[in-house]
Order: structure tokens, then sequence, then C-alpha cells
């Protein structure tokens, strides 16, 4: 199995988890690297603020998903096609929580007065 296979999941559940408890203790700052990159998010301080909130749940969950196959291919060390088969699976679900995770951010921000 390559390295790119057996770490991906780990370092990008690493990224989410990370994102998703500062969104959530208000403690990511607006920044052009990480978070939420939608135009509506990114208006304000206070945007920025209530979406990450909103959305921090969604990202740390996508980000444990990441993390648990993460830590089950380094210590199982499957074959090469199950490997790829569980990293492919954990990214995609990883990438749809993170688009809810979008939604409520955007949904949250439309909230504001």
């Amino acid at each position: 199995m390559s390295r790119l296979t057996l770490y991906a999941p780990f370092l990008f559940g690493l990224v989410l988890a990370g994102t998703g408890v500062l969104g959530m203790t208000g403690r990511l700052p607006k920044n052009d690297w990480f978070g939420i990159r939608m135009h509506v998010v990114m208006s304000s301080d206070a945007a920025w603020l209530a979406g990450h909130r909103a959305a921090g749940p969604w990202l740390l969950a996508a980000g444990v998903v990441a993390l648990a196959v993460g830590v089950t291919l380094l210590v199982v060390r499957p074959d090469a096609v199950t490997g790829a088969r569980l990293t492919t699976g954990s990214l995609i679900v990883a990438f749809l929580l993170a688009g809810v995770a979008a939604g409520r951010a955007q949904a949250a921000v439309r909230r504001l007065p």
C-alpha cells in the first residue's frame, strides 16, 4: 500500500477535526487557508464566527471519520486494494460531511441580523 493511501485519511482527519474544534470554540481566526471558504462566511468577522460555530460539529465529525480510518490503516495495514477502498470511502464521507458543514455555515450567516 502506498504511503499516500496510508497517511492521507489520518492527515486529512487531523486538519478537519482541528478546524472543527477551533470553529466551535470561536478560536479559528479568519484566514486564507483553513475553514469554510464561502463568500458569505468571509464577508465579516461576525459571519466568520457564526458560520464556523455552526459548521464546527460537522467538520469535527468529518475529521473523526477520516481519523478513524487513518488509525485503522496504520494499525491493521491491509492489502493495497482494501486500503484504497477504505481510504476512498472515508474521504468521500468526510467530504460529504464537510459539504453539510458549509451548508450549515451559510444558513447560520443568513440568520444574522
